[in-house]
């Protein structure tokens, strides 16, 4: 079957009477309307999967934006060098300015990442994208890290999307660093619930640290948003290795009943997880 391109607004009006597909508009509250002004904001998504590129990609994204209702997204290229990772976010932010919310990205191994810094400062960028084995596989990854966010903050970049898998480590970055926000990728791990529960602890106890929802293990979602706080949870797919209708879906569910007995998302707490968090940092 060819796939059809549905905007949010056709979505919405054709009368599905679902939410993406999986809420039931007529049993949410009064309230529902004023989410739907909101802005539905991805707060994760590749230019690239696992590095690789291909031409057409960023319309792709689009068209996968528009079925699952998503807005506007946080994109960026990574596992490429610093410079050719921010000239193709740069491009495709140019191709779709109203969509795409543009991050830099920097590999310490490439000699120009300082310089990149202060590029993506005076683009106006007010983030970049970080991965832990960018910055350094050895025992000096947490003094790398801390000079790349420090040298990042002075270049006016305050939001660092960091894939960072010590929470120790995290929580004394964030402790020395509170000129910036910190966004952990995954709710902090792909791995147990007890590491989930030290990241949502963490960013509970830190006004600067956050956590997105992409790729996590959705079913203690419940648990974790009480943990952390609705108001330090980012929705985010990891696209475009992940699904953003998907991971989109994931977030709308727990309007629903759940097996832990988690109380339910009010429209309020599913508006602020889908667009609202994220827009309060970005200051939209």
């Amino acid at each position: 079957m060819k796939a059809k391109e549905i905007s949010r607004r056709a979505f919405t009006t054709r009368g599905s009477g679902l939410v993406s597909g999986m809420l039931a508009a007529s049993a949410l509250s009064p309230s529902f309307a004023s989410l739907q002004e909101g802005k539905v904001l991805d707060g994760h998504m590749h230019l690239e999967s696992y590095g690789t590129y291909w031409e057409g990609l960023e319309d792709e994204i689009i068209e996968h934006y528009n079925y699952a209702g998503i807005d506007r997204g946080v994109v960026f290229t990574a596992w490429t060098p610093s410079r050719e990772s921010n000239n193709r976010t740069l491009a495709a932010h140019k191709k779709h300015p109203d969509r795409f919310i543009p991050f830099g990205h920097i590999r310490t191994e490439d000699p120009d990442w300082e310089n990149e810094l202060e590029r993506i400062g005076k683009l106006g960028w007010k983030g970049i994208k970080l991965h832990q084995n960018e910055i350094s596989r050895g025992p000096d990854l947490e003094e790398k890290t801390h000079l790349v966010v420090k040298t990042a903050a002075d270049c006016g970049v305050h939001i660092i999307l960091i894939h960072l898998e010590d929470v120790d480590m995290v929580s004394r970055l964030a402790g020395e660093l509170q000129q910036v926000n910190w966004i952990i990728p995954h709710m902090g791990s792909y791995k147990t619930s007890d590491e989930m529960k030290s990241y949502c602890d963490l960013a509970k106890q830190r006004a600067n640290v956050y956590l997105d929802t992409s790729g996590a293990q959705y079913h203690r979602f419940g648990q974790q948003f009480e943990w952390a706080g609705v108001e330090k949870i980012i929705f985010a797919s990891d696209g475009f290795w992940f699904n953003p209708y998907v991971e989109k879906a994931k977030i709308e569910i727990l309007q629903l009943p759940t097996p832990f007995r988690t109380p339910k998302l009010t429209n309020r707490e599913l508006g602020m997880i889908l667009g609202g968090n994220l827009a309060r940092i970005l200051q939209m």
